[in-house]
């Protein structure tokens, strides 16, 4: 089994359905938003490709109301959590938010096996003990290569992909 995992689209949306089109391809059924939709239309395509996804608000994210009425309403795929998650999944805990400092800090407990975050624009994939701290970089291609990454279970490995390789 893998994983998507991605941050910080700042409504690029033709990078996001890159981004979604590769997991579908894939069979990457879960995936992991790190927050900074932006506006209400990311999670529109999130909602509207089906895919599980957890996601965390960012610090770009305006109209949050809007966000969190269409993962309750119109796309049950959007698992919308506040400014951090935690889930179990596939026997592995996983925190999730946007903020790096938080996350190197919750990797450095031991508690999870995956910690996740965005916010930088840069990806970053480091073990902690027996963490996994991953920043995916950024769909947005704002400060460098557009970046996602997966990770998968049955390796316990992690790659970055750059979205103009796709």
């Amino acid at each position: 089994m893998k994983v998507g995992i991605y941050s910080d689209i700042h409504d690029n949306i033709s990078n996001l359905e890159k981004v979604l089109q590769y997991f579908k391809k894939e069979n990457i059924e879960t995936t992991f938003f790190c927050g900074d939709f932006c506006s209400p239309i990311p999670a529109k395509v999130i909602g509207n490709s089906g895919i599980l996804t957890h996601c965390v608000f960012g610090n770009g994210d305006g109209d949050r109301f809007t966000i969190l009425q269409l993962s309750v309403s119109q796309f049950k795929n959007l698992k919308l959590n506040n400014e951090y998650a935690i889930i179990t999944l596939n026997g592995k805990n996983i925190a999730m938010t946007h903020y790096p400092f938080y996350a190197e800090a919750l990797a450095k407990t031991g508690d999870y096996d995956l910690v996740l975050c965005g916010h930088t624009h840069e990806s970053k994939v480091e073990l902690i003990n027996t963490t996994w701290f991953i920043n995916p970089g950024e769909v947005m291609g704002w400060k460098d290569d557009a970046t996602f990454a997966v990770y998968d279970y049955e390796t316990n490995k992690v790659d970055i992909i750059k979205i103009k390789d796709l």
